[in-house]
């Protein structure tokens, strides 16, 4: 059951929100000022604040403002009850605290309820994406002891080696773990292998679905790769939007055969289920677009073609056949191998 807060000074408006919350089996809470809701908020963490926006000792724009700032409110849902006569400036300006949506007195109950609900789902479906964004990086478990191990002899200053994001490994360490895998590789006359993984046309969740979702789809991308690798492999995040996957001791054969294993996971992993979808308002024609994404994966293996002598040469090779596959189209993979 639902709990929502509804804020007003006048009574018969709070007995009137009441009784409709009540018929539609939500659980009520009450303030008669900004003030009072403030306290209310805290103590009852209702799902959903309904807020008059003028009212004496404290107005609902202050009281808004107050709510955002505080870690025991901000995240919730705040829906502003206005006057007709409020100005459109003092609409906007409630949008601008951070409110989510705005009704105007008289309103129409049935309105209003599918208008409340819709910012609860909403509300819920965000608070799903961010639980699982937990649970993808506490699956991430399996480099904790090297992690650990890295993060006890680094120097004072020195950055952490993981990207904050996605639990992976970042860039700098992974130029650094890619330095001695290709020196031990020259030392001792072993094959080593690199996939690069660039999302195909990344941009569209982005700007079609925000950044949150973007961030909620790099996590899970992030886990299919750890989840499609084997423990001796070491996958990193060297771009917003790329991978990177070092395999030692792996031929060319070998490495071609990975990054199609993780190309196809990856394409055959669902993003978003139907729920979250309805939620970001995507349509049937464009539900196949953002349901599933492909990548396109470069593999360059050593001893390679050019006769690289360096680390940053075995990285351009493989950024070469990343270059390859995409020139051929998406959801592709290319490899530069020994002739």
């Amino acid at each position: 059951m639902a709990k929502v807060l509804v804020v007003d000074d006048n009574q018969d408006i709070i007995d009137a929100l009441k009784r409709l919350f009540l018929f539609y089996e939500f659980e009520v809470v009450s303030a008669e000022n900004g003030k009072i809701a403030l306290e209310k908020a805290k103590s009852e963490q209702p799902d959903i604040i309904l807020l008059d926006a003028l009212m004496p000792v404290m107005d609902g724009f202050e009281a808004c403002k107050r709510l955002k700032r505080s870690r025991f409110t901000k995240n919730i849902p705040v829906v502003f009850l206005t006057a007709k006569y409020t100005t459109a400036m003092n609409r906007i300006t409630g949008l601008q605290l951070g409110a989510d949506d705005y009704l105007l007195k008289p309103f129409n109950s049935k309105e209003m309820i599918t208008r409340i609900k819709t910012i609860l789902k909403k509300d819920q479906m965000i608070k799903t994406l961010k639980e699982k964004n937990q649970a993808l990086t506490l699956s991430n478990i399996k480099i904790s002891k090297e992690l650990q191990s890295k993060e006890k002899h680094k120097e004072p200053g020195q950055s952490t080696v993981t990207d904050s994001l996605t639990g992976l490994y970042n860039s700098d360490f992974f130029l650094e773990r890619l330095r001695e895998e290709f020196n031990k590789a020259l030392r001792y006359d072993t094959s080593l292998s690199l996939i690069l993984l660039d999302i195909d046309s990344f941009s569209r969740f982005n700007d079609g679905l925000g950044y949150q979702v973007g961030d909620y789809l790099l996590m899970k991308v992030a886990n299919t790769i750890l989840n499609s690798t084997k423990l001796s492999h070491f996958a990193a995040r060297i771009e917003e939007d790329m991978f990177a996957v070092i395999l030692p001791q792996s031929d060319a054969q070998s490495g071609h055969f990975e990054a199609e294993h993780v190309r196809v996971a990856i394409n055959q992993t669902e993003l978003l289920d139907n729920d979250m979808l309805e939620m970001l308002k995507v349509n049937r024609r464009q539900k196949n677009e953002y349901q599933y994404l492909t990548v396109c994966t470069g593999v360059a293996t050593y001893p390679s073609p050019c006769c690289c002598k360096t680390e940053k040469e075995f990285l351009s090779l493989a950024k070469q056949a990343l270059e390859k596959a995409k020139s051929e189209g998406k959801n592709k993979t290319a490899s530069i191998t020994k002739e």
